[in-house]
């Protein structure tokens, strides 16, 4: 199943296609034809009557500046060369090329959302599927105002020079230049037919008539930085580098940036503007469309109970596409249309079957008056007096089962899986505490603004509250040793004097040797294989994790371009950005791989000397130290 879906059932209009025949323009309340073959026989009427009528031109004129659908409908043509038969089931070649121009309601409601962004000031961006025309809609709406706005400033970017102006049909100015080839003579601007000429120069269109100019550039992170301009358009923005340089350059160009694009994964920053709640969005999808859409239907997922639409031309390309394609060009979804580390299906059915809200939430902290030179006496001595321990409505710490007596179960083990944060507000710093024997993570504490030396002492009074039934009777701590888990590392082994932890080993060799090096040390290899344990404990039940919020992040792990694994969010970040970063992940993925806790030694108890146990293991001894080769005794 493609996409998250949405909770509750969808509501879908019906009948549909409506198959309607005439459409009222609100604005102009004049009659459009909506039947291909009305349209343009309306078309060829209308504009050839026009043709040597100044009256009437100058009549058409006033319709089409006063409405962009008026004008589209009557003089617009777009180009296609097949499309989807819904009743064949199949893909079938057109007659003929170039079709006028009908927009359908969804388009309909586009323009109106289109004039609403241009009249209020607005940014907008356009979450659509693939051929639904909505870069051609993007176009035509710049275009209407260069032809009927005086003095309108509009400018055009894409990924590449190529995008943005040449001979090839997915150019912004290949799409300009087809409008006016198509407009009646009485309306077409005069120099503008003929590229490299007067009016039509490389990445320029100039309205004479009015003052009004389209100007293209290609996306570099500071393109446009000086410039000002009415609109905006930032086409296929999920796919140009340096998003959020021009996302910042941008936002005093033009009070109104329209943002279009197909998704292209999640760390994108077309996808983090989508995401962020601070632009409008309007979602152009397929079953909107009246072949892609026709008979369209809901379906629920019964894993995620979650609904999805799907359609007769949904099902015919789910045969012949990858899961991957049918997120970025059908379903929109940034998260599947990229290089994603885990298994989505996966990590929602983990989701569904064990993904809960925490029974309890507490705060701990030591008691007033504890410093740091006597926190080794207290881990010795197992202090379980020296902290405060309170329930909290908003406590940072979560807790998943019932405690005994305020405290996990102490006949169980512990280990600790913990990722570091600067503490700034950036990102998190986690304790992810799971259960050796259940494999389930019983309690997490997430806090952004705890600074490294804060966290060291919250990690060390939970190790005190939590136990375990070991003979230390302490959490085993596993931590990311970069960035600030470095200084956290020494805080705990050289100050604090902690005495079970994880030590680093050779990554990648034959036999794996542990060195001295407290401290998980991460490198693109030893993260890679960490999580790719940690997303095998979750598939085989070894690891049972109840925190939605955190499987949910792990949606957002994909391979870099460049290589590596992280967030998806810090793929155009610095290593020095990405080495401050704290998540949820990787606190739960350190929890998964128990090989490397360090097995106790249990003293065993001895037989009083003399004794008949006494003389059995002394004779014991000797016969392993005189071995096979002792000389017989034939006393």
């Amino acid at each position: 199943m493609i996409g998250k879906g949405v909770a509750e059932h969808p509501k879908l209009p019906e009948p549909f296609p409506s198959g309607r025949r005439y459409w009222k323009c609100p604005k102009t309340g004049l009659l459009i034809p909506k039947w291909e073959g009305e349209n343009r026989e309306w078309r060829e009427k209308t504009l050839k009557q026009a043709q040597n009528d100044p009256v009437l031109q100058k009549d058409i004129l006033a319709a089409c500046k006063q409405s962009v659908l008026y004008w589209i409908n009557l003089c617009c043509w777009t180009k296609w060369e097949w499309e989807f038969d819904p009743d064949q089931n199949r893909f079938v070649m057109a007659q003929e090329a170039h079709h006028p121009f009908i927009t359908f309601e969804r388009q309909d409601e586009l323009f109106g959302w289109f004039d609403d962004r241009f009249e209020n000031s607005k940014d907008g961006l356009v979450n659509k599927s693939r051929r639904m025309g909505a870069s051609w809609c993007c176009v035509y709406f710049n275009h209407h105002k260069w032809l009927f706005r005086p003095g309108t400033e509009i400018r055009e970017m894409s990924r590449s020079e190529v995008y943005v102006d040449s001979p090839i049909a997915k150019s912004l100015f290949y799409k300009h230049d087809y409008i006016n080839a198509w407009l009646p003579s009485w309306m077409c601007p005069p120099g503008v037919l003929q590229r490299g000429k007067r009016n039509r120069t490389a990445m320029r269109l100039y309205n004479e008539l009015n003052g009004s100019t389209i100007a293209g550039e290609s996306t570099t992170k500071h393109a446009l930085s000086a410039d000002r301009c009415a609109i905006l358009l930032l086409d296929e923005f999920a796919k140009v580098e340096n998003g959020d340089e021009i996302r910042t350059a941008t936002a005093d160009v033009a009070p109104c940036r329209i943002v279009n694009s197909t998704a292209a994964g999640a760390g994108t920053s077309y996808s983090q503007w989508k995401q962020s709640g601070l632009i409008d969005t309007f979602s152009l999808m397929f079953w909107d469309h009246p072949t892609m859409g026709k008979g369209r239907f809901v379906l629920q997922d019964q894993t995620t109970k979650r609904y999805y639409i799907s359609s007769i031309y949904a099902q015919h390309e789910e045969k012949r596409r990858s899961t991957k394609e049918l997120a970025q060009e059908l379903y929109a979804e940034d998260l599947e249309a990229g290089d994603t580390f885990f298994d989505l299906q996966n990590l929602d059915t983990h989701i569904a079957m064990f993904a809960r809200p925490p029974m309890k939430r507490f705060e701990i902290d030591f008691k007033k008056g504890v410093a740091d030179d006597m926190l080794p006496r207290l881990i010795r001595d197992k202090d379980t007096k020296c902290f405060t321990f309170r329930e909290a409505k908003e406590g940072r710490l979560e807790v998943w089962v019932d405690l005994i007596n305020g405290r996990p179960d102490q006949s169980k083990t512990y280990i600790f899986g913990i990722d570091t944060s600067k503490g700034q507000g950036a990102s998190e710093s986690v304790i992810s505490i799971k259960c050796d024997q259940t494999g389930e993570i019983i309690a997490k504490w997430k806090c952004r603004n705890t600074p490294e030396h804060g966290f060291a002492r919250i990690v060390t009074a939970l190790c005190l509250w939590c136990g375990g039934s070991n003979p230390r009777r302490l959490p085993f701590l596993k931590w990311e040793n970069n960035g600030p888990g470095w200084t956290l590392g020494r805080l705990l082994v050289k100050e604090f004097l902690y005495p079970y932890y994880y030590c680093s080993g050779s990554v990648g060799t034959v036999t794996d040797k542990t060195s001295d090096k407290y401290g998980f040390q991460t490198n693109r290899t030893s993260k890679e294989l960490l999580l790719r344990e940690y997303e095998r404990a979750l598939l085989q039940g070894k690891v049972i994790n109840h925190d939605e919020r955190g499987l949910e992040q792990a949606k957002y792990y994909i391979y870099y371009p460049n290589g590596g694994v992280g967030p998806a969010t810090l793929q155009d970040k610095k290593q020095a950005d990405m080495l401050l970063h704290g998540d949820i992940v990787m606190a739960d993925a350190l929890t998964a791989d128990n090989k490397n806790v360090a097995k106790l030694k249990e003293k065993k108890v001895t037989a009083p000397f003399g004794s008949w146990g006494s003389r059995f293991e002394s004779w014991q001894r000797s016969l392993k130290q005189s071995g096979w080769r002792r000389r017989y005794d034939f006393r």
